[in-house]
């Protein structure tokens, strides 16, 4: 029944197929088309919802029978249109990154090839029959076979994209039946190698059109604008279509509207042949026009009115466009006439309860995050997305990187991932691609590119691709990354250089701009050294910027048999081949809630940069980093903080910064606290939208920056811990009681008993209260990072995951005023050589204050270390921090310029972050104190000398190392305590470059301290205590 030749043949891409068309819906009303809701137009009748389903092994199981079938009285199922049929239990979810999941046996497929069969009713009036009537599919995976009343009425590929079928003569009048058969694999499974789950299905809208017999087939809007950007010049050419015998007059009025308010009209009146075309084009001079940027998105409505000989309305068509200029000159990117930057995400269609089939609120969902975390563009990776978003970035303001749905990526296994591209069987199914895609798109402002693809080789194929592009739209410049620096390309795009490579980039004599299409890959935690890319990325200006890989995780929603709910990833529906947790790697988890590096990327992207130029004086330069745009719309609020807590507030005047300018502004404040306050002293500035907009309320947060006016150095914390120890030494019994195997000492209310074989701190408590449940150790272990993932073998390797301990030598000292116990051991791990001698040793003072000192030096060659620290446990009913230091957000060395240094009060179960594959979290950069306490507000106090990294966990590092979901985690009998010298940086070598050499722990020697004392906080402020 269903015609072989037909999907897997690359020669043929369609059967009755209406030719690529843009976007848009007919009215048969005027202020309905100016609304442009589909929902408001007689001529569109949504085919979405439940539609009947039955899935098959083999195409070949498809029989005339079955296209024949009465589902209601066969054994189908329903099943929701749009959607993949996977996500409903028919096949399984295959992920995969690169590899094909059939043989590469091209164009054939294997013949087990899941066969979904659609069905549903639909109602045609005898009004309706007067009409043209066409079905219209915005998005099916991977080929499919259309059926009306059991007759054949089209085929198709393309999974990404539009396909339209004229099937006014297979309908009757009454209810009819639409069959549309889907298959999961074709010749154009080839050519969609996209990283992605591999799933099938009509995953987009489905609608009918009815249309007049003399009606607008397409309409491409052309607006240019001068060199000085005064005048505007708009080309409409508007082709007519009559699909009756007769000869028709008709007349095409044309609007051009903004803002819902008239600026120009024109009238035409022409004739058509039977069945023949025509193109009328009118031309509109649009004087001082609003242009359109991603900050600025002013956008112009043509309104089409098609009418008949008698001036009877047969449709009205809208289309929305922008005037904007696009330039490449000297190697600089130009968007009227200014130097912009592209601070971007790579985003693919994918939810975690309805797979690719994202709904309107999931795009609206998309781009208001994007606008909230100062994104200002995205590339489709790898396929044109849905209409309606780019609808959503040309009203909000994203620019887009248009890509065509084409990626051959698994064909690198073969030796040669661009052999389709050089194989001229493949030509018309590559250039049919880019021009579906182009035809479609043709008249989105907010598309500012066009990309030939993903990683697919380069070839001949790429080459006609682009040529018949820049004939049809040469307005927009051409990116395809996997052509490097080929003529055929207007920018040369690379993925995942190293910061080196990008500086070298930025310094080379270019006339093309330099960009990365892919760059800080966000698996898991991470990525790190943003700000490294973007210092680099503003100061060359042939840096255009880059597009993160990616927005957000692919993780499907499921349960376990118990019912516990978790992502899923490749490997968890027994999928072959699979690249595991590869499809984890999104700034946003897939419910959409922004990760710690999410955080980090929005500050590194702040259109707003403020740094300290006068301490002493208290000026500032504010630099504005929009490109269109004043400060106008922004109002900046300063705090002083002294010892992490706000003493003064002001705002500062901000109004009139133009964009690409700076402002010195003095804040007087600063002069009389440095003045007159001792301690540390921070200022922070916080940027808010003084009203709402359509991504934001009023007082929106765009971006926060931190100053250090003054900062404790380790003699002002020694200092601090002096001042103390005297203050709590004041009436303390100082007493040390040795038995056989402890000793004890007691300090006032607070008692530390050592073991007097090792020297392990074995308890401590204040008032009979334990806040140690197992002894410090020594440790080098954190459980590794997706971005960890070829260091970890290093590490494991050296035994770092597994260390035992040899002592060497254990001492104690009695004082007058303070005890000392002092441990020497060698750590490591067996089967191989010891890594580190340790020496800790505990000073107990008659305050009950308890300094940790910890020297260590490397007994070999060692790679670069996770962390250096000390770990313990406390018992579980410690369940609360308090800390001073970077938050309120987990930071690591490379990733905390969002995080500022302030007080912060949470539960340590607020503090877990739920990466999908768990790993390393929670840590805390340069904390000054913490309090780890429970719910009456007593604890255990430490503090830096003058710094440490911090965290505290319910879960052991063994078991955030073995556990491959978060399901299969199980907290701890207690609380997972760490005080870190150094934690290693984070980088983004799950598909990139590794942490920068200056966040590498590579030391051979080092030593550091801290303090540690039991505290009630209801009768001594930890706050006031350092």
């Amino acid at each position: 029944m269903l015609d072989k030749n037909y999907y897997q043949n690359p020669k043929i891409q369609h059967i009755n197929r209406e030719e690529s068309r843009g976007s848009f819906i007919p009215f048969d009303n005027h202020q309905k088309a100016l609304e442009n809701e589909w929902e408001l137009s007689n001529l569109f009748r949504l085919l979405n919802g439940k539609w009947y389903f039955k899935l098959f092994d083999m195409p070949c199981m498809v029989t005339e029978d079955i296209i024949l079938a009465d589902p209601k009285t066969c054994d189908f199922d329903q099943i929701i249109v749009p959607s993949n049929f996977q996500m409903f239990g028919y096949d399984i979810p295959i992920y995969t990154n690169t590899r094909y999941p059939i043989p590469v046996d091209p164009p054939f497929v294997p013949d087990i090839n899941p066969t979904g069969v659609y069905k549903r009713e639909f109602y045609i009036s005898q009004q309706d029959l007067d009409k043209e009537i066409f079905v219209v599919f915005e998005g099916v995976d991977s080929a499919f076979y259309v059926y009306i009343n059991g007759k054949f009425a089209g085929f198709s590929k393309v999974s990404h994209m539009m396909h339209e079928f004229d099937i006014t003569r297979f309908v009757q009048e009454g209810r009819n039946t639409i069959t549309v058969v889907v298959l999961k694999y074709s010749d154009g499974t080839y050519l969609e190698d996209q990283d992605k789950w591999r799933m099938s299905g009509i995953f987009r809208d489905v609608y009918l059109l009815l249309r007049p017999k003399v009606f607008v087939r397409d309409v491409y809007l052309k607006p240019i604008l001068s060199d000085d950007l005064k005048e505007g010049h708009l080309t409409a050419e508007i082709e007519i279509e009559n699909r009756s015998n007769d000869q028709k007059e008709f007349s095409i009025e044309v609007q051009v509207f903004f803002d819902k308010t008239l600026i120009k009209s024109s009238n035409k009146v022409s004739r058509l042949s039977a069945n023949g075309q025509a193109s009328v084009a009118f031309e509109f001079q649009i004087e001082s026009p609003r242009l359109w940027s991603a900050e600025l998105p002013n956008l112009y409505t043509l309104i089409v009115a098609l009418k008949d000989s008698s001036g009877g309305m047969l449709e009205i068509i809208p289309q929305n466009f922008g005037f904007r200029k696009i330039e490449i000159k000297d190697g600089v990117f130009y968007l009227n006439n200014v130097p912009i930057k592209l601070k971007g995400v790579n985003r693919h269609d994918m939810h975690p309860r309805v797979g690719f089939a994202v709904t309107r609120k999931i795009m609206q969902e998309d781009i208001t995050l994007m606008k909230q975390h100062n994104i200002n563009c995205v590339r489709t990776s790898h396929y044109p997305n849905h209409p309606y978003f780019l609808e959503l970035c040309d009203r909000l303001g994203i620019y887009v990187i248009d890509e065509a749905d084409l990626e051959t990526h698994g064909f690198g296994a073969a030796g040669d991932w661009g052999l389709l591209a050089k194989d001229p069987a493949w030509e018309d199914a590559f250039v049919e691609r880019a021009k579906m895609m182009v035809k479609r798109d043709k008249n989105h402002p907010s598309i500012i590119m066009w990309s030939l693809g993903n990683e697919s080789g380069y070839g001949p194929n790429h080459d006609k691709m682009a040529q018949w592009i820049r004939s049809y739209d040469n307005s927009r410049p051409i990116h395809y990354e996997s052509a490097r620096d080929a003529e055929v390309v207007d920018i040369v795009s690379v993925m995942y250089p190293p910061v080196e490579k990008l500086e070298e980039e930025g310094k080379k004599q270019e006339k093309r701009p330099f960009f990365m299409c892919e760059y800080a890959h966000a698996m898991g935690n991470g990525p790190g050294n943003l700000k490294e890319y973007w210092d680099v990325i503003y100061k060359y200006p042939r840096l255009l910027g880059g597009c993160v890989w990616e927005w957000a995780d692919h993780g499907i929603l499921t349960k376990t048999p118990d019912g516990k709910e978790y992502y899923a990833y490749g490997g968890d529906f027994g999928d072959e081949p699979n690249d595991g947790n590869f499809c984890i790697d999104g700034l946003l988890s897939p419910d959409r809630t922004p990760s710690p590096g999410m955080i980090e990327l929005k500050k590194v992207y702040e259109p707003v940069v403020i740094e300290l130029l006068d301490k002493e004086s208290g000026i500032f330069k504010i630099t504005n980093r929009y490109d269109f745009i004043s400060l106008n719309h922004i109002e900046v609020e300063w705090e002083l903080l002294l010892g992490g807590r706000v003493v003064k507030e002001g705002f500062v005047d901000v109004n009139d910064v133009l964009p690409h300018s700076s402002k010195e502004v003095k804040i007087d404040e600063v002069k009389e606290i440095l003045e007159g306050c001792s301690g540390e002293i921070f200022i922070t500035f916080t940027a808010k939208l003084k009203n709402s907009t359509d991504w934001a309320k009023r007082g929106f947060v765009i971006t926060r920056s931190q100053i250090a006016l003054k900062e404790d150095t380790p003699q002002d914390a020694v200092q601090k811990i002096e001042k103390a120890n005297v203050i709590l030494s004041k009436q303390n019994r100082f007493e040390v009681v040795g038995f056989p195997d402890k000793v004890v000492v007691f300090a006032g209310s607070i008692l530390a008993e050592f073991c007097r074989w090792t020297g392990d701190l074995k308890s401590l408590k204040h008032n009979g209260l334990d806040f140690i449940k197992s002894s410090p150790r020594f440790n080098l272990w954190r459980a590794p990072t997706d971005n960890d993932v070829h260091i970890k073998n290093e590490w494991i390797k050296a035994g770092f995951d597994k260390l035992q301990r040899r002592i060497v030598n254990v001492s104690f000292e009695e004082h007058s005023e303070y005890f000392k116990v002092q441990t020497t051991s060698v750590y490591g791990a067996y089967s191989v050589k010891p890594v580190f001698e340790v020496t800790i040793s505990y000073k107990v003072f008659k305050s009950g204050i308890i300094e940790t000192n910890v020297y260590a030096r490397a007994l070999r060659e060692l790679p670069p270390l996770p962390k250096i620290g000390l770990q313990f446990m406390m018992p579980k009913e410690f369940e609360y921090v308090k800390y001073y230091g970077r938050g309120p957000h987990e930071n690591y060395p490379d990733i905390k310029q969002s995080a500022i240094v302030g007080v912060y009060d949470m539960a340590i179960k607020d503090m877990y972050v739920p990466y999908i594959m768990p790993q390393e979290y929670g840590n805390r950069c340069n904390v000054r104190w913490a309090f780890v306490y429970n719910i009456y507000g007593i604890g255990l106090c430490i503090k830096g000398i003058p710094t440490f990294n911090f965290s505290a966990r319910e879960y052991t590092d063994d078991v955030l190392t073995k556990a491959k979901h978060t399901y299969e985690l199980t907290k701890a009998d207690g609380i997972v305590v760490n005080v870190d010298y150094k934690i290693g940086g984070i980088g983004s070598q799950s598909c990139g470059p590794g942490p920068l050499e200056k966040y590498l722990i590579k030391d051979e020697k080092f030593e550091f301290c801290f303090y540690m004392i039991p505290v009630d906080s209801n009768s001594l402020d930890v706050e006031k205590l350092w």
